[in-house]
């Protein structure tokens, strides 16, 4: 009597045991794609850790992956962030609006403070959407700059504030600095502001204008001046040398005509050595010449 041969069972159930394997493993693969259960912190980034009841976890999370099965994780930057404002109008110290005032400002946010950030001004940080980056408080430091910034054009003139950048640059990054200290302390650090655009109203600047225009021109005759006033003394110079060569020359002629009417000698005050009229003749002589 012959036995039934069991092999094809067996087969059957390793084939069914091997593709629930491949089930399991397909669905895990879905699972890590779709659910992305790890988050990876970059050099530059912190991570805010939300749990799934909404809760900020106090400290943030560190360069490095981190696993998210039971939590989120956003990530925040802590390199310098850069705040661009433009086509801004405040007013000077006389109440007239500049024409156009740009500048940036550049801050960073301490890194072990950015959970508190993150929770603390949920509706003013700013969102990267192609890099997925949070920038936190962005919106916080922009409406605190725009606020300084009108304060400080306040204390300067209109015909002055031009030429005084860096000391607006400087009071807006200081006050800046104190009014975010004020509510955050030991947060936020303004590192630059950049004034990259400043022009005052159309009257001011035609009014700025005419006084360099002035200004020059005052420079141009004052140079004048001192070029007429040196040409002068130049020709009083040569006037005065002419001078004394016409009158030396003069005074020689005359000696000669006086020597010339009888024995006499003369000695010219420059002269090395003497002239002898009637005799005909010149020498040095040994001692001193005397008229006769």
């Amino acid at each position: 009597m012959k036995t039934t041969d069991p092999k094809p069972a067996v087969s059957t159930a390793k084939a069914g045991k091997a593709l629930l394997l491949g089930t399991i493993a397909l669905i895990a693969v879905l699972l890590l794609i779709f659910i992305r259960p790890f988050a990876r912190i970059d050099t530059g980034q912190v991570g805010v850790v939300r749990t799934f009841n909404g809760k900020i976890n106090d400290e943030p999370a560190n360069v490095g992956w981190h696993t998210t099965f039971t939590s989120r994780i956003d990530k925040y930057t802590v390199k310098e962030i850069p705040v661009q404002l433009q086509d801004l109008r405040p007013t000077t110290k006389e109440n007239i609006s500049l024409r156009d005032l740009d500048f940036e400002i550049q801050y960073s946010v301490n890194p072990m403070k950015v959970p508190m950030i993150a929770a603390k001004y949920s509706n003013m940080n700013g969102y990267e959407q192609n890099s997925k980056i949070y920038i936190p408080a962005y919106m916080l430091v922009e409406k605190q700059a725009k606020s300084v910034s009108a304060d400080a054009v306040s204390r300067f003139e209109a015909l002055a504030i031009n030429s005084k950048r860096n000391e607006l640059e400087n009071i807006i990054r200081t006050n800046l600095q104190k009014d975010l200290d004020a509510n955050d302390p030991d947060t936020f650090i303004v590192s630059r502001v950049t004034i990259s655009n400043l022009l005052p109203d159309e009257k001011i600047q035609e009014s700025i204008r005419m006084i360099a225009d002035s200004e020059n021109r005052k420079q141009v005759a004052i140079n004048k001046l001192e070029i007429a006033k040196t040409e002068a003394e130049e020709n009083r110079v040569r006037s005065q040398s002419l001078d004394d060569k016409i009158l030396a020359e003069k005074t020689l002629e005359a000696l000669i005509r006086m020597g010339e009417k009888g024995n006499v000698v003369v000695v010219p005050l420059d002269f090395k050595g003497t002239i002898m009229t009637g005799t005909g003749g010149a020498h040095a002589p040994n001692s001193p010449a005397r008229s006769q």
